[in-house]
């Protein structure tokens, strides 16, 4: 059991290793029209360049197909998923030193469409073994930039902007009225000429300042309303 729970931690360390090496490949070894490398190095491809294209926008594209049959090429990989819509690019993962393959491989399509019908054919027979598919990583490595920008946001100092004070409200009173929403670590009110002052309330939180715009916009303090928005962000 310690033996298949190391090939399985191997396998996966192996698959993130080769994953970054093949997407920052650049050119392909293999395309659509089955044109392989010349001895240059070079690839004559008939599609339209992709060096450019988006790393994540590419691996929605993207299938890992594991436990590849060793005498597997990129032929037979090529004609085993054509029919779930069309493949751009396949690339087999084969050691650096003696050119054999891993048994892991990445199919790129078209389309990022026509990944669900590839990944239902985990299982099926390529060249003798069931192969495993598997939908690329991308969709969870977006989810966890997505989830630090918003944790990153969170923790950056929030302002909120308020109009439309009566004369008589000095700062420890704007720090008084929305002190019960969250830290505030800054208060401060600028006497403008009219009727009204304005101000401004920084919170520790985004959280807490979203809340204390909720609750006190439009609120009546000393006989007007008060006008509360939310500064926009400044981006880490």
């Amino acid at each position: 059991r310690d033996r298949d729970r190391d090939r399985d931690r191997d396998r996966d360390r192996d698959r993130g290793r080769d994953r970054d090496r093949y997407r920052d490949s650049g050119r392909p070894r293999y395309d659509e029209n089955y044109r392989h490398e010349t001895r240059s190095g070079r690839v004559d491809r008939s599609a339209a360049n992709k060096d450019t294209e988006d790393g994540f926008e590419r691996d929605l594209r993207t299938i890992f197909i594991a436990q590849v049959a060793r005498k597997a090429d990129e032929r037979d990989l090529f004609a085993f998923f054509t029919e779930c819509g069309k493949v751009t690019d396949v690339r087999i993962i084969k050691d650096t030193q003696t050119r054999r393959s891993k048994g892991i491989a990445y199919v790129e399509f078209e389309s990022m469409e026509s990944c669900p019908a590839a990944v239902a054919k985990s299982g099926q027979i390529i060249c003798g073994f069931p192969c495993i598919v598997q939908p690329s990583q991308a969709e969870k490595n977006i989810a966890a930039k997505q989830a630090a920008l918003v944790a990153a946001q969170q923790d950056q100092p929030s302002r909120v902007n308020v109009s439309n004070l009566h004369k008589d409200i000095g700062q420890d009173d704007l720090r008084d009225l929305f002190s019960p929403f969250g830290t505030v670590s800054h208060a401060s009110i600028q006497r403008d000429a009219g009727e009204a002052n304005s101000g401004v309330v920084t919170f520790k939180e985004l959280d807490e300042a979203k809340k204390a715009v909720a609750h006190l916009n439009g609120f009546d303090l000393a006989g007007m309303k008060l006008v509360a928005e939310l500064q926009a962000p400044v981006a880490p």
